[in-house]
Formats: C-alpha cells, structure tokens, sequence
C-alpha cells in the first residue's frame, strides 16, 4: 500500500510538472500522463500486485469516460445527426478497419483475430483532443466540424461492440451460435432491466435526493448508478464499459443531465489521467528508443491511409476543401485504441512488442494532432493555393455597373434568387467565399466575385457604392450580422434583404436597418393564415 501511495504522489507530480510545460506547446494532458507512467515505469519497480490495482482503479476511468459519452448520445440526437453520424461514421469505422485488417494479415502476416483487433483500434480517433480543440476554437460549428462530430460519435458507439467482440475471440470454450445466443439474451435482459431502471425510478430518485439539499449526496447517488449499471453489465457477461454507457444515454433523458455530467467530469478526467498513466508504464524505453524512427513513420504511414479513407468518404457527400479538413481533424489514431490494445492484451491477442510498436505509433499520432488543428487554416493554404490561383485566373474582370443587386453567398436559397434575377433580367453580382462554389458559379456564367462579403473591399469590388440593394442569401444569424455591419459601414442608406428566423434579434444592432428584413416566422404565418381565410370565405 505505501509503495502504491508513493507511485501515485510521484506520478502526480510528474503528470503535473510535464502538463504545465506540455500547454505552452497545445500538447494534450494524455501525453503528459502517458509519459508521467513511462517514467514511472522506468524508476519504480512495482510489483504485479500493485500493477493490478492501478489498472483497476484507472478502468474505473474509461467506465466514466462512457458514462459521460452516453450522456451526450440521446436518441434525438442521432436522429437529427443521422447522416453524419451513419452514412459518414459507418463508412469511415468500416473501411478503416478493412484496410487495417488487409494490411495486418496480408503485409505483416498476422492471424484473423489479430489483424481485426489492429482494424479496430486503428480505425477509432481521439475524441477526447479533437472535441476539446474543436469546441475551444468554435470551429465545431463549422461545416467540417459537424461531419467530424458525427464521425466520432459512430466511432463511440462502435467502441461497445469491438470490445464485445474482443470478448467472444477470447472466449474459445464456446462456439460462436452459442456465444451469440448468450448475449443475445444477456444483451435483452439487461437492457430491459436498465431500461425500467431509467424511466421508472431515475427521476424520482435523483429528485428525492436532490431535495436534501446536501449535494455531496446527489454526487454519491450518481456514482452508485455509474458503477451499478457498469456492474449489471459485467454481471450478464458485457464490458463495465457498456453498462457505463447505457447507463449515462438513461440518464441523459432525465432532468438531471446537466448537473450530473458537471459533477462528474472531474472524477472522470482524473481517473481517465490515471488510467495513461498506466498505458505509459506499459511502454519499454529500450524498444522506444531503438525504434523511433521506426514508431514515427509506422504514425505518419497510419494518418496517411487514414485520412486518405476519410477524405474519400466526406468527398462523396461534401466539398473537397470540407472533406481535406475533416481527414486532417480524425486521421489520428484515439484514446479508445488503447482500451483495446489492452484487452486485446489480456486475452493474448495481439503479440506484445507489435502492440508495443502500435501503442507507440498511435500516441505519435496523438502528439502530432494540436499541431495540425492550431495550423489546419496555413495547412489548408498551402493545399489549396495552386488550385486557388487557378479558378481566380479564370474568373473574367467585371464590367461597372450602377443600379443592381448584390447577393451575397451561393447555397441552394441563392441560386433561387439568382434564377429569379436572371428571368426578370435584373443586372447583379453575387459574392462567394468558398472555392467550390465560386468554381461551380463560373462554370454556370455567373458574374461572381470571390471574397468575404462581409469585408468593406469586397463589397467595394462588387460595385456597392452604385447599387441599389442587397441581398444577403446566407444562413447563419452571426454571418448575416457582420455582412449588413460591413454594408452599412459603407452606404447606410442602401436597403438591405435578408432572411431571418427571428428580426427582433437584430433590430437592436446599433447600424442595422432591418426594415427589409424577412422574418420567416412571420412571412410563413402571413400566407398560411391568408390561404387559410381564402379557403374558409370560398
């Protein structure tokens, strides 16, 4: 016990001295604790014993860790994510891990469970880096962020049966229609338990508690229903893992969801820290150092493949410039791998020095993400620059007009517009900010400026000194604020028409003339309710 005391203090210290100077640089924690137990590892011998108890304890982190990933995942949620979340996250976690399964067996020679095992955990990303990231620089709500989302919520999901399936490889006491059918039946009874658990008693419960007014209590009756539905889980054969998972996605349907996933986030992070800690003191200083180069470029090779996969799949749906930073966002490799690696492990799955390679390679992986998503605006420059110079070159200088429309933005609402314009042979110019669209626009003889509209010069180009209105044909309320800020920055007295879900949230903008704005709501309701007296006065 006192040496279990002394590695925990010391590896506090050091996951705490390495993190502190790992921030200045935007590495993550993870590699600071992974690194915090590599020298740990290196400098305290710790008995088998004791080993055990930490991995015990720092498990308890990856059951927190679901718990709080269920908490996120409502139903509703993947209904209106279905898209990105199946079509996208389905396509991605399959053809990932075939690729890896082919290169495994038929590169490397492995064994069919093996080669799935690597398919597996090399097909998962890190939720954990990119969200945290994503959510700190807003860029989550970018059309590139919602995709990778959805693509890391399937990645989520599909944790629960890789290590069910991780299970039944390593059970071969039984055959496989009987493994199948066992869990089949464990699978129904326990959700069907969790089930009335979570809508009969969840709420009365947590309420009851609540009223004591002693929050210690309520933190307490939350951590009971974390491990009790993890144990449920393991008692009928599952991962804690899936019982922690079921239990959070219960929970996120009561009133309670926000106070228990603020409570629990610090139980969890410090237990997710201890459990790197124990990935770390499974690494092998010798083989690191003798084998770097061959970690770094078994990572670099593995982004490659990956994001090459995810860029194929995000192309078929989306734009080429959305789909190259969706694969530069998850072609890493994430914290679940080594979950899975070391269960695989446990079960003398995967042999010890590749998984060693591998666990090295994914933390390589790991290490370079906050560089790629700090840099991803240069990254994607550099890209597409060429290309870039090649569509503007093919853009024809604009004669001066006086009198006409600008419309701004080029999505499927402004293509209506501009149809409209063009039968009612009204003159216009229409401003896009993205290269797919301006290349598509050209292609349809529009006579388009490529810019952001809601800079001065790029309204100033578009002729808005000598136009008579303009129409911004944009979604986003934030975008539609800073495109009429730039307008009346410059001519306060042109009209300006937009689409808006709600005017009243505007009008206040100090510079804003929303008196041509059209309210959706309103406009909606005024037709419907005239159709509607129309129909009643015959």
């Amino acid at each position: 016990m006192d040496t279990i005391l002394l590695v925990v203090i010391i590896t506090a210290t050091i996951a705490l001295i390495t993190n502190v100077i790992l921030k200045r640089f935007d590495v993550p924690p993870i590699i600071g604790y992974i690194f915090a137990g590599a020298v740990i590892a290196s400098v305290v011998s710790l008995d088998s014993h004791g080993e055990h108890i930490l991995a015990e304890v720092g498990e308890l982190g990856i059951v927190f860790l679901m718990f709080t990933i269920g908490l996120e995942i409502k139903v509703q949620t993947l209904i209106d994510m279905r898209k990105q979340v199946f079509t996208f996250g389905g396509l991605q976690v399959s053809l990932s891990m075939l690729t890896f399964f082919l290169i495994s067996k038929y590169i490397f020679n492995l064994g069919n469970n093996e080669s799935l095992v690597i398919g597996a955990a090399l097909a998962l990303s890190s939720t954990a880096i990119v969200l945290k990231i994503l959510n700190e620089s807003d860029e989550i709500s970018q059309a590139y962020g919602k995709k990778t989302l959805g693509v890391l919520l399937f990645q989520d999901l599909a944790v629960i049966p890789i290590l069910l399936m991780i299970t039944m490889m390593s059970d071969s006491t039984n055959e496989l229609s009987s493994m199948l059918f066992n869990t089949l039946v464990g699978g129904v009874a326990l959700l069907i338990i969790l089930f009335i658990i979570g809508k009969y008693l969840l709420d009365p419960i947590l309420g009851w508690v609540s009223k004591t007014g002693a929050h210690e209590l309520f933190i307490l009756a939350i951590m009971i229903i974390t491990i009790g539905a993890s144990y449920l889980a393991h008692v009928f054969g599952f991962t804690y893992s899936l019982g922690a998972f079921i239990g959070g996605m219960l929970i996120a349907e009561t009133h309670y969801k926000h106070q228990v996933e603020a409570d629990l986030i610090p139980f969890r992070d410090l237990l997710l820290a201890l459990f790197f800690v124990t990935v770390g003191m499974q690494i092998d200083a010798v083989f690191l150092v003798n084998n770097i180069l061959t970690i770094l470029g078994v990572g670099t090779v593995i982004m490659i493949i990956k994001g090459l996969i995810i860029f194929f799949i995000i192309s078929l749906f989306a734009k080429k410039t959305v789909a190259v930073q969706t694969a530069l966002t998850i072609s890493q490799v994430g914290e679940f791998s080594f979950v899975i690696f070391t269960q695989a492990a446990t079960f003398n799955l995967v042999d010890k020095e590749f998984s060693q390679l591998l666990t090295l390679s994914v933390i390589a992986s790991m290490l370079a993400t906050p560089f790629i998503l700090n840099n991803l605006d240069s990254i994607m420059s550099l890209i597409f620059s060429k290309r870039e110079e090649q569509i503007l070159n093919r853009a024809e200088p604009l004669e001066k007009i006086k009198g006409h429309a600008i419309v701004c933005g080029y999505g499927s609402f402004s293509k209506l517009i501009l149809n409209k314009l063009k039968e009612s042979e009204t003159k216009h110019r229409v401003i896009i900010d993205d290269y797919d669209m301006f290349e598509r626009a050209l292609d349809n003889s529009e006579k388009a400026i490529f810019g952001n509209p809601a800079q001065r010069a790029i309204l100033l180009q578009a002729g808005l000194e000598d136009a008579s209105v303009v129409i911004i044909a944009v979604h986003s309320p934030i975008q539609i604020e800073l495109i009429a800020h730039a307008v009346a920055s410059v001519r306060k007295d042109i009209r300006v028409i937009a689409k808006v879900t709600n005017k009243r949230v505007l009008q206040s903008v100090e510079g804003i003339n929303t008196e041509a704005f059209i309210d959706m709501y309103e406009f909606s309701s005024d037709i419907m309710a005239a159709q509607a007296t129309r129909l009643v006065k015959g």
